[in-house]
């Protein structure tokens, strides 16, 4: 399952949450005020690749692949 931010309308508390890929953010509660008022946030990633480096900055990618074109 992944997580997923987000941020309360009413009381601007950004938080995260660990859920099922389909959930949608009237299922998503501020864990501060309890309001369901919130807004999925984009958030950074991180990755890791089998032999075991990886960042979320950027950096090239095994195998020669740069992306974008």
């Amino acid at each position: 399952m992944p997580i997923y931010e987000y941020m309360c309308h009413k009381c601007h508390n950004n938080f995260a949450l660990l859920q099922k890929v389909d959930a949608s953010e009237n299922e998503s509660a501020c864990p501060q005020c309890g309001s369901v008022e919130v807004k999925k946030i984009p958030s950074a990633f991180s990755c890791t690749w089998p032999d075991g480096s990886g960042s979320s900055s950027g950096g090239s990618i095994p195998g020669g692949f740069s992306g974008g074109g």
